[in-house]
């Protein structure tokens, strides 16, 4: 099995067994996704931690693991933006008066 098989299955052992949450209190384990583990928590206790139930997985798997997500979440978002921006530009279509024209809204002023 791989490290990334293991590390998943240690994430979700680990949001079902209140004794490794408990373990794990300071990693906010209830806020681990299904396959990876936030940037913010201590990587080499998580690790000693799943090796001594079992669970054979090292940096590399979840820093791979930690990128494919977020690859994933930028991708979702940058999806989002161009839906945004085109439901924008129907609106100021709908709204906009034919004899009137309007400066094309800005999607980049804050």
């Amino acid at each position: 099995m791989s490290g990334e098989e293991q590390l998943r299955q240690f994430i979700t052992r680990s949001k079902q067994d209140p004794v490794i949450s408990q373990e794990l209190a300071d990693c906010a384990v209830e806020k681990w996704g299904d396959a990876h583990l936030p940037l913010d928590i201590d990587l080499n206790k998580v690790i000693q931690l799943a090796d001594r139930y079992g669970y054979r997985f090292d940096r590399s798997d979840v820093i791979r693991s930690q990128c494919q997500h977020l690859q994933e979440f930028a991708l979702f978002e940058m999806n989002n933006a161009f839906v945004a921006r085109r439901y924008l530009a129907r609106i100021q279509c709908t709204v906009e008066p034919p004899s009137t024209r309007w400066a094309a809204i800005d999607y980049y002023r804050s």
